[in-house]
């Protein structure tokens, strides 16, 4: 492997890559490879600290499989202080090059052997990088562990210094810019909760309406094993699936109990509204947010509305959506239903109605995850962050 060659193709994959977990997990796997290393840690600064935030380790990957191994994984904070290995290449901005972790002497820091004696594993050869931007700020820490090789001593050469600290200098600037994509993202959300706080009414309990059906409809659409830009897609266009509400009379809205047949339709009328909204963005996005708006209210046995539509017909998103949205309204105060459906006989309904007014495969996927959703929903209706 041509390490310089290889140094470009990682440059241009990190740039590629917004979403910072990911971009992490890409870190560190090119610098292993790159490095012929077995394992390897990645820990990002947060504030005097160093965050544990990414583990790979083919031995024990291969030892027990990725997934049992992924669940050794705790993260955790470490002090940016000359105790530990990473903190002190974090504290002194140095990249530190240690042939056996187990015989290190006349020096500040340690190896904590703790995770080698649960895990059967033998770290020896590590080296560990500062992760730095252009004015020499901390971002992180970089730790290859167990240089591999065929012949000699499995240490760490002058050259992969020099390399694993190129790859340190990439990852610096695909850091920051994912950490700044990650904001615009934030604020982006924000802004459409607040619109869809508007849209639904003045009540703070309705307004986190639309942040449960968001977090609801993600886990959904995680339980339906689609891939990660359809996930977030969803996530976040899913707050303004009642945004036509906006159009639709105070006097209608949050009208205590049953609507006349003539209210019911400018009641319905909040699906098209909120897909004319919508319609000619050019973002990705609001342009699955009108899709959702305009179809969230259709059944799967074709007797919803606006069109009628009916099984496969329903975009997926809308067909998601509308569990999701179903789910939180039973189960949340509204004004114009008495008291709320426990969530046994929530439960109970949506089974009776899947295949009539949900699809088959959005409702196994719900059930399948609803550990997680029953959990979201408490936290996010008592007014906690998660």
């Amino acid at each position: 492997m041509n390490p310089y060659r290889s140094l470009i193709d990682i440059g241009i994959k990190l740039t590629s890559e917004q979403n910072l977990d990911r971009l992490l997990n890409l870190i560190l796997q090119n610098a292993r490879a790159i490095c012929n290393v077995d394992a390897g840690t990645l820990y990002l600064k947060e504030g005097k600290c160093l965050r544990f935030s990414v583990s790979q380790n083919t031995s024990l990957e291969s030892k027990m499989g990725k997934e049992k191994f992924q669940n050794l994984f705790i993260p955790f904070t470490l002090p940016i202080s000359n105790q530990s290995i990473a903190g002190w290449c974090a504290k002194n901005l140095e990249t530190l090059n240690i042939e056996d972790a187990y015989k290190i002497k006349d020096v500040p820091y340690s190896h904590n052997s703790k995770f080698d004696e649960e895990t059967g594993y033998r770290t020896k050869s590590m080296l560990t990088i500062p992760i730095k931007d252009k004015d020499g700020r901390l971002l992180g820490v970089l730790q290859l562990i167990n240089k591999r090789g065929d012949k000699g001593k499995k240490v760490f050469t002058r050259q992969d210094e020099k390399v694993a600290e190129a790859v340190a200098s990439q990852a610096a600037v695909a850091i920051k810019n994912a950490k700044l994509t990650e904001e615009l993202k934030s604020a982006h959300l924000e802004t459409i909760y607040k619109l869809g706080l508007a849209a639904e009414s003045k009540d703070e309990g309705t307004g986190n309406h639309v942040k449960r059906v968001s977090e609801i409809s993600r886990i959904i659409a995680e339980g339906l094993g689609l891939d990660d830009d359809f996930i977030e897609t969803i996530y976040y266009a899913s707050p303004l699936h009642d945004v036509g509400k906006i159009g639709i009379p105070d006097s209608i809205l949050t009208k205590p109990g049953h609507l006349t047949e003539e209210e019911q339709k400018i009641m319905k009328s909040h699906t098209v509204l909120g897909y004319q909204i919508l319609k000619d963005s050019k973002s990705k996005i609001i342009q699955t947010a009108a899709e959702i708006a305009y179809s969230h209210h259709e059944r799967w046995d074709g007797t919803g509305y606006p069109s009628g539509l009916a099984g496969e017909e329903i975009p997926l998103s809308g067909r998601i959506v509308a569990l999701a949205d179903f789910f939180d309204a039973v189960t949340s105060s509204r004004p114009y239903r008495e008291g709320i459906f426990t969530m046994a006989q929530t439960l109970k309904i949506i089974k009776e109605e899947t295949c009539k007014h949900f699809s088959p495969k959005v409702t196994a996927a719900f059930f399948s995850s609803l550990d997680r959703i029953k959990k979201v929903h408490y936290l996010l209706s008592n007014g906690e962050i998660i």
